[in-house]
């Protein structure tokens, strides 16, 4: 169940949420997603990046050679 916590702010489980959430039309549904992605965006980016391979010692040549050599095999 909902509850406020020390901050004043509604604690709610993710269930809960979840439950709320299909209360919402489709349309407000999109409004809110697109609201959490845009809120989130930086730690999902952070995050995403973190897994991705250094790549700063590649030189704009290295890069088209590769192009190239997916692109004509």
């Amino acid at each position: 169940m909902a509850t406020t916590g020390s901050t004043g702010r509604i604690e709610i489980s993710v269930a809960e949420y979840l439950l709320l959430f299909t209360q919402f039309s489709k349309e407000e549904q999109l409004k809110i997603a697109a609201e959490i992605a845009s809120k989130t965006f930086a730690d999902r980016w952070a995050k995403m990046d973190a897994k991705l391979p250094d790549t700063d010692d590649l030189s704009e040549e290295d890069i088209i050679s590769e192009v190239r050599s997916v692109r004509y095999g």
